[in-house]
């Protein structure tokens, strides 16, 4: 059974708790069903805004309360020890350009969101910038799958591709985010 038919089948009872698990991925395919007319999109979007935004808030976490267990997986990749209190600091100052990048380029993400956790940025700046990303981010999906979901064997070739474009746009994005004069380490 093929997400579409899942959707069709259970309906949308089942848009919140998906767009929570995999926000990109439902939205495009909900967008897609709605131009089919199998959903309202007045009600959907709103939806899918939300479940996007819980599922980030689920990241967030992670990293907040994962501390040591994220410790564990960090020295299998050969990282040690934790940020120096400055350095903690001048990301927190970036924290929310690195949010929008990560969730608008959405190949940097989950390592975005993690690391806001990671950081102890206010849940309540989290929650705001993540739902001021998420509302542009997901209306082009949804309208992605609205108007273009028809074109899905095209893009379902070229997904590879996008998705590398993306982790490029998004790593170039948070290097120079990082490294700007007024950056991190700046004037020291």
């Amino acid at each position: 059974m093929t997400l579409d038919t899942f959707l069709i089948a259970h309906g949308s009872a089942l848009i919140l708790p998906l767009a929570v698990i995999e926000g990109p991925i439902v939205t495009i395919v909900t967008g897609f069903l709605t131009a089919q007319g199998y959903f309202d999109g007045y009600w959907v979007l709103p939806l899918l805004i939300c479940g996007d935004v819980i599922g980030d808030i689920g990241y967030y976490w992670v990293g907040r309360a994962g501390i040591a267990p994220l410790g564990i997986v960090g020295r299998w990749f050969g990282v040690r020890g934790a940020l120096a209190p400055g350095l903690q600091r001048d990301l927190a100052q970036r924290a929310t350009r690195m949010l929008l990048i990560g969730k608008w380029t959405q190949a940097m993400g989950g390592v975005v969101l993690v690391g806001s956790g990671l950081l102890r940025l206010p849940l309540r700046r989290f929650i705001l910038v993540n739902l001021l990303a998420s509302i542009p981010k997901s209306a082009a999906l949804f309208g992605a799958g609205f108007y273009f979901g028809d074109h899905y064997p095209f893009l379902e070739r070229h997904a590879v591709l996008g998705f590398a474009v993306l982790c490029v746009i998004g790593a170039a994005s948070i290097v120079l985010t990082l490294h700007r004069p007024d950056s991190i380490g700046a004037g020291r």
